[in-house]
């Protein structure tokens, strides 16, 4: 009972990051159908511009935290205006080609400029001790750090789901031809939508790093996220979180039972079983074609 409470909650420590990760994905794959394979870099470039903002200025924590966001936010809505959109009309597969490129020429900035030591961010005011859950022990600022991931995930949705914004950004990512139509200007959407994917796997990656390391692990974990989008569904908000919470714990179970060898064998062997019978993901948007 204690190694499945163990498993339970590590792996839904793990999962609330995968939500968050998995909502930037969802967000550029639902405006411009892309799987966005620079997403880890995503995450890695605000955590490391953090990291050397608080070692080497005099910047507040939550000064320098905004200025790394921005800065990957408007790394990521460039990748978009300069790039991506000039794809459109092409096959998809031309848009999946450009996230890699962009992903190697990130990764390799990176380590030129910042080099390959590990660095650390230590987010101030986080509480110190541990707490037992379910006969498990946990550091209180890893549960206080997943909590707010978890909380920014369920913003996330509930903007989606019910403000005005999330309502235009649908409509440009369901029909841009009708939505530009009605009034939205859908380059803005499609180019806001990349912007706050950066954020939130720029978010994601300094929540995760504050209790790790900053390091190109960050990378994998983003990588890690992929089944949980096609778990939950590519273009569903909703799933995006609770593929993530799935997949974290599926992770912690595999792990404690089986060894962390067979954590990727693992995770996909269930990934596929689900897909056969959800092609669409748990909760995606099921499409029919006729042929």
């Amino acid at each position: 009972m204690d190694s499945a409470a163990a498993a339970l909650v590590n792996g839904a420590l793990l999962g609330s990051t995968y939500a968050l990760v998995s909502l930037g994905l969802v967000l550029v794959f639902r405006a411009t159908y892309t799987f966005n394979f620079a997403h880890g870099e995503f995450m890695l470039l605000p955590a490391l511009l953090l990291a050397v903002f608080l070692a080497g200025t005099q910047l507040p924590f939550v000064v320098a935290m905004i200025l790394s966001l921005l800065i990957v936010a408007a790394v990521a809505a460039a990748f978009y205006s300069v790039i991506l959109r000039h794809t459109v009309g092409l096959p998809h597969w031309m848009g999946l080609v450009a996230t890699f490129g962009v992903a190697s020429i990130l990764q390799g900035a990176m380590s030129i400029i910042f080099g390959s030591s590990e660095r650390v961010i230590s987010i101030p005011g986080m509480p110190a001790g541990s707490v037992e859950i379910l006969g498990t022990r946990v550091r209180v600022s890893t549960l206080v750090i997943t909590l707010i991931a978890l909380a920014l995930a369920l913003a996330v949705v509930a903007v989606m789901r019910w403000s005005h914004l999330g309502t235009l950004l649908r409509a440009a990512g369901q029909d841009p031809t009708l939505a530009a139509q009605g009034g939205i200007r859908v380059g803005w959407a499609y180019m806001g939508s990349w912007a706050a994917a950066g954020v939130l796997a720029g978010t994601a990656g300094i929540l995760y790093a504050s209790t790790q390391v900053v390091n190109a692990s960050l990378i994998v974990v983003a990588l890690s996220a992929f089944p949980a989008i096609l778990l939950g569904g590519a273009d569903s908000v909703e799933g995006a979180v609770v593929g993530g919470l799935l997949v974290g714990v599926l992770q912690g179970f595999i792990t404690t039972y089986l060894g962390g060898q067979y954590l990727n064998v693992g995770t996909y062997l269930v990934l596929l079983a689900v897909l056969m019978a959800y092609p669409q993901g748990l909760f995606g948007t099921r499409t029919v074609r006729q042929v």
